[in-house]
């Protein structure tokens, strides 16, 4: 008897050494799911270096020549425009921003009227903003994509390409009237400052969905 438990014992052994201590085996299986990629959009603005200028004064038959302010005098009468474009970039989905336009007005402006104004592209005619030279103004965008609110009466929507393009006129009217001896302002010279330009992401109002 003891022999013969020995024996079944051994078996039991060496069935469980086959078996890898059990005696059965579970199911397994692998696989994997893509990733995918996500790609970031994109928000910028580049200003043309400086306004290109010319004489817009009446009632000159070629008005509208390019000036050099460096060699060109102005006199009462005279009206000078400078121009700069601007582009604006927005790709997002859900993207909409603010554009700044800040300048400083001359501590002296010796006999001039500054102004200016801001078109959007295609359209020369009606600006998005106007002002005095030295006031800020602000104009809202959005990306062009379905999420946006483009029907927002105070939104500009770019392109399909994600960029549209302003156009900044800046124009100087000399006003003075002095006149003989008086001469108000003669040989006076007017430096205008840097027009910056920033453009900020919002999260709320026109132009941006969510």
């Amino acid at each position: 008897m003891k022999s013969k438990t020995k024996g079944i014992i051994a078996g039991v052994a060496g069935i469980a050494l086959l078996t890898g201590g059990s005696t059965f085996a579970l199911w397994s299986a692998q696989d994997s799911i893509a990733g995918g990629t996500i790609v970031n959009g994109d928000l910028n603005v580049v200003a043309d270096a400086a306004l290109s200028w010319t004489d817009a004064s009446a009632p000159r038959g070629d008005a509208g020549h390019t000036i050099d302010l460096a060699t060109w005098r102005m006199v009462p009468g005279d009206v000078a425009k400078g121009t700069q474009t601007v582009d604006v970039t927005l790709v997002g989905d859900n993207l909409a921003a603010r554009l700044d336009l800040a300048s400083v007005a001359p501590s002296a402006l010796n006999g001039l009227v500054l102004g200016y104004e801001v078109f959007a592209e295609g359209d020369t005619t009606t600006p998005v903003a106007s002002g005095a030279y030295g006031a800020p103004a602000t104009l809202r965008f959005a990306a062009n994509a379905t999420s946006q609110e483009a029907s927002a009466p105070s939104t500009i929507v770019v392109g399909a390409d994600g960029t549209t393009t302003l156009t900044v006129v800046v124009t100087a009217t000399f006003t003075d009237t002095g006149a003989g001896q008086a001469r108000n302002n003669v040989t006076a010279s007017t430096a205008l400052g840097n027009v910056g330009v920033s453009l900020t992401q919002v999260r709320t109002g026109a132009g941006f969905s969510s």
